[in-house]
């Protein structure tokens, strides 16, 4: 199947409907891997499951932006594993980004490793994932509104559990929206200033 993001939009609308949320509501990407029986480990809890106390102190301490959370295929289950030493909304968008695989069914044939053992990605699935995420967390209806009304990014941030760079990633196309709008229809602007 050919994801256009019309497509992806439709499919992020319908996981939020079945969380009952209302379009501008946040979301919570751990309550949707619930949801879809998806278990989310952090690195740090498979030390339970034989894996390198030193494997883990690297990804967590010695290069923790190495690395930051993947949809693993286990039989026919999937679970996530996180990097539990980034920031809370930055494992909220990894969470949300790795969902995105796996509302989108993504295969896992295409994750290899090259050379240096670090994973080759498919640049359009990745793409398609972190456009998901983005309207999981932060969906259009939502961010049209707060740039209508105005909203930075701090605001954005903390009422959607996110950075202020993902909440910018979001947000710049319908801040362009906004501001076209004021000035073709003569009102005040989102940042204060009179449309021209």
């Amino acid at each position: 199947m050919r994801w256009t993001q019309a497509l992806m939009r439709e499919v992020a609308q319908e996981e939020r409907a079945a969380l009952g949320l209302r379009p501008n509501a946040p979301c919570d990407p751990y309550a949707l891997a619930e949801e879809h029986g998806i278990d989310v480990y952090t690195l740090g809890s498979l030390v339970d499951f034989g894996i390198n106390a030193e494997v883990i102190n690297h990804f967590t301490t010695v290069d923790s932006s190495a690395w930051s959370a993947a949809l693993v295929p286990l039989g026919t289950a999937r679970i996530i594993i996180e990097n539990e030493s980034h920031a809370v909304a930055r494992r909220r968008s990894n969470i949300a980004h790795e969902l995105g695989h796996h509302l989108l069914e993504h295969p896992f044939d295409n994750v290899i490793f090259g050379e240096d053992h670090k994973r080759q990605f498919n640049d359009e699935q990745e793409k398609q994932a972190t456009f998901m995420a983005g309207e999981l967390l932060i969906p259009l209806a939502a961010a049209e509104r707060m740039a209508f009304d105005g909203w930075d990014n701090a605001r954005i941030a903390a009422a959607y559990g996110v950075s202020e760079q993902f909440a910018q990633m979001q947000m710049k196309g319908q801040r362009v929206r906004a501001q076209r709008a004021a000035s073709k229809y003569g009102f005040r602007s989102p940042t204060g200033r009179p449309g021209s």
